[in-house]
């Protein structure tokens, strides 16, 4: 099993989307290229196809996003936010769909941003759980840390379109042609500057969920076991 390891992947998140925030199309390397044997590698291998690259990257997000969206909801239901729950189901539904559009996939993820900042803070308060919502809680999280590891394993996809979106525009010398592939790309390049930063969100968010079940006398080992090797930094 692959192993995903939460605290590199805060790092890296956090790291990888400064980057691309600053420089889009710079001289974005492989993230793995320390482990794996550095540039040398990377260069030898072959180029992977710009609109293969988007359309990877689309659909593995769609298929991570809406298990988040799924798990998020499940913690307003324990939260006894049904209204809520139902626009996260509903979105979670909605985003699996297979003409997306970059508006949605922009709904979808300023929704489950919102929605960690908001849990977040519930985790924070650390209040005293109800008994049924113990059981809630309970059911959310081995889904939630499983769509979380999910979400954190996006990065080998978004290295893999930036890395192609770099090659495809470095060999194109007219300018209208460079706007015109900048213009195919806006999906891709959306995703590649906003998930790095839900990755490093998610995480944390993580991290108050399992310390908050912990208060609350649950327990969260069958939960961690569920997501294989993840480590979590939990008091």
């Amino acid at each position: 099993m692959k192993k995903i390891i939460l605290m590199f992947t805060i790092f890296f998140g956090f790291s990888y989307a400064n980057i691309i925030e600053a420089n889009p199309f710079g001289n974005i390397k492989n993230p793995l290229s320390a482990i794996t044997g550095g540039d040398e590698a990377e260069e030898e291998a072959p180029t992977l196809n710009i609109d293969e690259a988007q359309a990877q990257l689309i659909i593995s997000l769609q298929s991570a996003l809406s298990d988040v969206l799924k798990a998020q909801a499940m913690i307003e239901e324990a939260k006894g936010n049904k209204e809520k729950a139902a626009e996260l189901n509903n979105t979670a539904n909605n985003i699996l769909g297979d003409s997306i559009s970059q508006e949605d996939i922009k709904g979808a993820l300023t929704l489950s941003s919102d929605t960690v900042s908001a849990q977040s803070t519930t985790f924070e308060e650390g209040q005293e759980m109800s008994d049924d919502a113990k059981s809630a809680y309970a059911k959310a999280l081995a889904p939630y840390l499983t769509s979380v590891a999910r979400t954190a394993a996006l990065s080998e996809p978004i290295g893999e379109f930036m890395n192609a979106a770099q090659n495809q525009l470095k060999s194109i010398r007219n300018p209208m042609e460079i706007r015109k592939l900048k213009g195919t790309l806006q999906t891709g390049m959306f995703i590649g500057k906003t998930v790095p930063k839900l990755i490093v969100n998610l995480g944390k968010s993580t991290v108050g969920l399992l310390s908050f079940a912990k208060k609350n006398g649950l327990d969260v080992r069958g939960a961690e076991k569920k997501v294989g090797e993840l480590e979590l930094d939990i008091e």
